[in-house]
């Protein structure tokens, strides 16, 4: 595949212009990419070399080629096709907007952007992804060290780039991990969750620790939220059942964005943050901290209950009711559900839904956008407890249990004894939380 073409006299060259950063693809009907000279093409789930910028010029062939436009999960792809002339040819193509989410007071972010690229291409994909927050990984402890407690360079007003923001959290290939180290790290403010996603069939805990790799994934949230030790668990979108076992079971961690295997453009699965003020590094961590986050790869999805949103928790005398509200922008949703401790509540078509939930025991409530067969939006819960008692429901309880059996039968094959006794910890406030 040849990724771009050398200038040269009456070869002909695209301007391409949107007004503003974007994502450009540009491909002939053989489904080769071209890009600027001496880019190095990224790649998008579908194969196409992909680039960042705007009045941007290339070379291409002189036969018909494909221009799309395109700026993450707020805005849709605008696209033509043309045959280019001798000398230069302006492409103007806009994105149109599908909401805002900053107007709202929610901020966007890839909370692990691996530093396998140069520094400049993550802040030209950063603008050109339209992504308020990335926390970049920075892969060596020079890095980390140099940059710790400070803003990177291209960050401003409204875009943040950090490499201290999110401490991600590695699989069983770091076993055992030191609990000691990750209080410290969250009272200095770090938030600490899992880069990797659990991304596999989770309705039992057998089938969620049957897949995937343990050296990858987020299975050891199981342990982190028990022990307080988690602020977000990666899979809502992956393993939407994992998540709502965990809150179910009385932990209280945050829905945030998780990597996966295919990895595509950064900011492809966002975690949406509602921020009180400005938008620095404290406020965004405080707001994933208190749960007041969903996570996306594409629509804009709000929960109300009572006029709370997640995060939040409401306290109710038996027999009282809660109104409950989601709605969702962006395109490609078919069902939005409303769901419980005890299972949906309420769905409807995309647009708005509404329900009253009757207090009858501890519980909570997440809204879910689906499409195409998959989870696309999942909200952080609203808790509701009664009487100052949460939610802690058995079957979620016993699920969690397993998992950690499952999980320390894991580790034992490994053949690494050393640790065992936080697992011993977790189950201890699992069991005492079935009296």
């Amino acid at each position: 595949m040849r990724d771009y073409l050398r200038p040269l006299p009456g070869r002909p060259v695209l301007r391409l212009r949107a007004g503003f950063p974007c994502r450009w693809s540009v491909r002939t009907r053989d489904g080769r990419g071209w890009c600027p000279p001496g880019t190095v093409p990224a790649r998008d789930l579908g194969g196409l070399p992909y680039f960042h910028g705007d009045d941007l010029v290339l070379p291409v062939p002189r036969e018909p080629v494909t221009v799309r436009a395109a700026r993450g999960t707020e805005y849709g792809c605008a696209e033509t096709t043309l045959l280019p002339g001798d000398g230069e040819t302006l492409v103007e193509l806009t994105p149109p907007r599908l909401y805002d989410a900053a107007a709202r007071g929610w901020y966007g972010a890839d909370l692990h952007v691996p530093l396998t690229r140069p520094p400049a291409w993550v802040a030209a994909a950063q603008q050109g992804e339209g992504l308020h927050v990335v926390n970049v990984a920075p892969g060596d402890g020079e890095t980390l060290e140099h940059w710790s407690g400070r803003d990177l360079p291209w960050s401003d007003d409204g875009r943040l780039a950090r490499v201290d923001l999110v401490l991600p959290m590695p699989g069983l290939d770091a076993w055992p991990l030191s609990s000691v180290a990750r209080r410290e790290l969250r009272a200095r403010g770090t938030l600490v969750g899992y880069a990797n996603a659990c991304d596999r069939p989770d309705s039992t805990a057998d089938q969620l620790m049957s897949g995937g790799d343990p050296g990858f994934d987020a299975r050891l949230a199981v342990v982190d939220a028990a022990l307080g030790l988690a602020d977000a668990f990666p899979s809502p979108l992956g393993s939407p059942r994992a998540y709502r076992r965990l809150i179910g079971a009385g932990n209280r961690v945050a829905a945030a964005g998780g990597r996966t295997r295919r990895l595509g453009p950064i900011g492809r699965e966002r975690t949406y943050a509602r921020v009180d003020g400005p938008l620095t590094s404290g406020a965004y961590a405080e707001a994933v901290r208190r749960g007041r986050t969903f996570v996306t790869t594409g629509p804009f999805l709000e929960l109300e209950v009572d006029g709370r949103g997640p995060g939040d928790t409401l306290d109710l005398a038996p027999g009282g009711t809660a109104g409950v509200t989601a709605r969702v922008l962006g395109d490609g949703v078919t069902r939005v559900r409303l769901l419980t401790a005890d299972g949906e509540l309420a769905s409807g078509p995309p647009g708005e839904v509404a329900a009253v939930l009757p207090a009858e025991r501890p519980t909570y409530v997440v809204a879910v956008a689906e499409g195409g067969g998959r989870v696309l939006a999942h909200t952080s819960p609203v808790y509701l407890d009664v009487r100052h008692r949460r939610v802690t429901r058995e079957e979620d309880v016993t699920y969690c249990l397993r998992w950690l059996d499952l999980l320390e039968k894991e580790i034992r094959d490994r053949a690494a004894e050393e640790g065992l006794e936080v697992l011993d910890e977790a189950r201890r406030v699992y069991q005492a939380r079935l009296r």
